[in-house]
């Protein structure tokens, strides 16, 4: 029998460090064990739900999409589904095609710009405040899944379709057991800035932002802040004020603690330990399982296996536990590690059809406690599971790693033995040089020197009547170096 908690832990503690050398940096913990990590220099790259003034560059009927010029180096993807249109569509014609180059656009990002393509925008525009989202070009009306209560969820519905005066409005979960009055107040807010980003719009003659979404600290209060959190933790006495005035502003009978301490705060309470150890390949199960995470350019493979439990290998109580383990595992690691896209998991193959259904159950609900949007697909053919989550800034890898000189981020180097061919294989080629090298310089890494038969070097030596001088005092791993002394002629040549 495998028995499943899902209760809330004893301690929930937001950890906010700023520095003049790293800037803002927080963490969320859950009885101190890390699940969220946001880095100030993250949310400086990222443009995701920023809106901007665009103009169209070109459209392309046959990608049902437009490029649009954001001001921000690569040109936006709009897609078909996601442009706004006030006016009806003349019979076959796609919305798209009713846009022409040159033309002035309002547009949101989506996501940002990854690799070789450009950001991702909409021109449905949305806002968010900390218990609303304002949608003012539709008039739909939207309650949080995430609040359950029939009672409070219809309480909310109807305050919405009152203050929204026929606009779109989504009510966050936040908004739970907030009084009318509140959200009122905060609607109106939404819409003086809605009018605000209009006014600019319509003055603006070039693609510039016209809304920036706000800082790393105010959107962490904002969308994390609730009354599950018991402490927040700061070392820096300016953050420290800011954090108490937005708190005290904080509508909850459970307002968390808020302790300013000395020292680095992510060393001092072993944070960064936790980081630099969420960055490994390998993550370990209580049961004795293992994770290995394997992210590609275009989606990130996550391999469950049962690692150095091999008692009873062949049971079915093992096989779940461990799967079930590492569905509850799974859903803190990326968080964690903010690894978005499509996502496989390869669990541990299962007897029967209820026990592939425990462990999506299982996964399902640890994915509530991440604000990101996941989709769970069901297990394919082949017993991988498939899911997606949104990308909203990039993987917490890309802040901390960078690609390795030698396999320049394959992972794997040219083995030394092969490496070793090359090297006598450019020796021989030296049969072409008409007599007129005197000395050969080898110099290789101590890293080839078990793959170097110097015997087949004197042998090459006499074949090719010059000498070859060998050492083992190239600074590179896995690389050597030739250089050549040629008769009558004080130039050398270096050829790697």
């Amino acid at each position: 029998m495998v028995i499943i908690v899902t209760s809330r832990t004893s301690l929930k503690r937001i950890v906010i460090s700023n520095s003049k050398f790293e800037g803002l940096r927080l963490a969320m913990l859950e009885d101190e064990q890390l699940f969220e990590v946001y880095l100030e220099e993250a949310d400086e790259e990222s443009i995701a739900g920023s809106i901007y003034f665009g103009r169209v560059e070109n459209v392309v009927p046959n990608l049902q999409a437009a490029f649009v010029n954001i001001g921000e180096g690569k040109n936006a993807f709009l897609r078909e589904r996601d442009l706004y249109a006030s006016k009806p569509r003349n019979g076959g014609v796609l919305k798209v095609e009713m846009l022409k180059p040159k033309q002035k656009i309002m547009v949101q990002v989506k996501k940002d710009a990854m690799g070789l393509k450009g950001p991702q925008v909409t021109s449905y525009i949305s806002i968010a405040g900390r218990y609303l989202v304002f949608m003012p070009q539709i008039s739909s009306i939207g309650v949080s899944r995430k609040i359950e209560n029939p009672k409070e969820r219809k309480r909310l519905y109807s305050i919405a379709k009152s203050i929204s005066k026929g606009r779109g409005v989504i009510v966050r979960t936040a908004a739970e057991n907030v009084e009318e009055a509140e959200l009122e107040k905060e609607m109106d807010v939404l819409c003086k800035r809605w009018e605000e980003i209009q006014k600019k719009f319509r003055h603006a003659r070039k693609p510039q932002v016209l809304y920036e979404n706000p800082g790393v600290l105010e959107y962490i209060l904002r969308e994390r802040l609730d009354n599950t959190v018991d402490e927040i933790v700061t070392d820096d006495q300016k953050t420290y004020e800011l954090v108490q005035k937005f708190v005290s502003s904080f509508k909850s009978n459970n307002k968390p603690i808020i302790r300013l301490i000395q020292g680095y705060a992510f060393e001092k309470l072993g944070i960064e330990k936790q980081i630099i150890s969420s960055l490994s390949r390998v993550v370990k199960l209580p049961s004795g399982g293992v994770l290995y995470f394997d992210p590609t350019e275009a989606l990130l493979v996550i391999d469950v296996n049962t690692g150095s439990n091999t008692s009873g290998i062949d049971s079915e109580d093992l096989i779940l536990r461990t799967n079930i383990e590492s569905a509850k595992e799974i859903p803190r690691q990326l968080r964690l590690r903010n690894e978005s896209g499509i996502i496989i998991v390869d669990f541990i193959d299962m007897a029967n059809e209820s026990e592939r259904q425990l462990v999506i159950h299982v996964l399902e609900e640890e994915l509530k406690k991440d604000k990101v949007r996941t989709s769970i697909v069901e297990f394919s053919e082949l017993g991988l599971l498939e899911m997606t989550r949104k990308r909203i800034s990039p993987p917490l890898r890309e802040f901390y790693k960078v690609k390795c000189p030698m396999c320049a981020g394959d992972g794997a180097i040219l083995s030394p033995l092969h490496r070793v061919r090359n090297l006598i294989h450019e020796i021989e080629d030296l049969k072409n040089g008409n007599g007129t090298l005197d000395v050969v310089e080898i110099k290789a890494h101590e890293t080839l020197k078990n793959y170097i038969d110097e015997k087949v070097v004197q042998s090459l030596a006499k074949d090719l009547k010059m000498e070859l001088r060998l050492s083992f005092d190239h600074p590179i791993p896995y690389e050597y170096e030739l250089k050549y002394k040629i008769k009558n002629a004080k130039k050398k040549k270096k050829k790697n």
